[in-house]
């Protein structure tokens, strides 16, 4: 199992732990779940958003009041990014 820990800046600072094996991931500091599909989770976790590309992702178990969540399926990247509104696709078009 591989972990990786970041330090999550929100209003008291909090720690980020990815823990992660074959066909698994573990992860705490998830304070909210913006979309997911099979090839996609992106995850909100305070000021920053956490975004999991793969194939045939599933969330098996999501809890934001204990902050934690777990994911299945084949993990090929994590992407942290600016806690930013998703924008609509027309908005993205005639940026």
């Amino acid at each position: 199992m591989t972990q990786l820990t970041t330090n999550v800046t929100t209003r008291a600072p909090k720690y980020v732990n990815i823990d992660f094996d074959k066909n698994t991931v573990y992860i705490s500091g998830i304070t909210a779940m913006i979309e997911s599909d099979d090839k996609q989770i992106l995850a909100n976790m305070g000021d920053t958003n956490l975004t999991l590309c793969g194939e045939k992702l599933e969330i098996i178990s999501l809890d934001t009041a204990g902050n934690l969540c777990t994911v299945s399926g084949r993990v090929n990247s994590l992407k942290y990014s600016k806690g930013a509104k998703k924008q609509s696709l027309i908005k993205r078009i005639f940026k």
